[in-house]
């Protein structure tokens, strides 16, 4: 079923006013808040990223070893998916801080930022969910079907764990690199 139509010019006209309305909003509301949020996260980053290191040092005690792992963990999620998928955005180039330019902010994972920015911010969020175009919607294994049951979607994220994490490290973040 298809619910696809033209919009006629009244309608576009009206459209691109309540965009520009919402943009309005949205950037009469930017402030010391966001900027502290950002700020904060940055630290976070930092801060787990350099006590799960010190951890590692005494890894030889598996309590210590196993809080700086989580600690590691918790330090890439943070920048991957807050830090660095938020400023790459440009959420944050109206600060004007170099740490925030999202044309210039580089990451500390496998895939770079330049890549990141093919495949995510043009790819998909311009062919958003369309099979073929959108890579995020590509990995197959990432893919939720509404036929897929609970059982099967949980035997599957068990047993691919680790391929899903070698997929989103070099898959996502590489154009060049395809799962078919």
């Amino acid at each position: 079923m298809k619910n696809n139509r033209v919009l006629s010019s009244q309608e576009l006209a009206q459209f691109g006013a309540e965009l520009d309305a919402l943009k309005a909003r949205v950037t009469a509301d930017l402030g010391e808040s966001d900027a502290r949020y950002i700020n904060n996260i940055y630290k976070a980053v930092n801060y787990t990223e350099a006590a799960g290191r010190g951890l590692l040092f005494a890894g030889i005690f598996p309590p210590a070893w196993i809080a700086g792992t989580a600690l590691l963990g918790v330090s890439k999620i943070l920048e991957n998916m807050e830090l660095g998928h938020n400023v790459m955005h440009g959420q944050y180039d109206w600060m004007r801080d170099s740490r925030f330019n999202g044309k210039n902010y580089e990451w500390d994972i496998v895939g770079t930022a330049d890549n990141w920015r093919k495949t995510h911010n043009f790819k998909h969020h311009t062919y958003t969910n369309i099979k073929g175009m959108d890579d995020d919607v590509g990995y197959g294994i990432l893919t939720v079907i509404s036929r897929t049951t609970l059982a099967a979607f949980l035997f599957i994220t068990a047993y691919l764990f680790g391929f899903i994490c070698l997929v989103i490290s070099m898959g996502c973040c590489d154009s060049r690199f395809r799962v078919r």
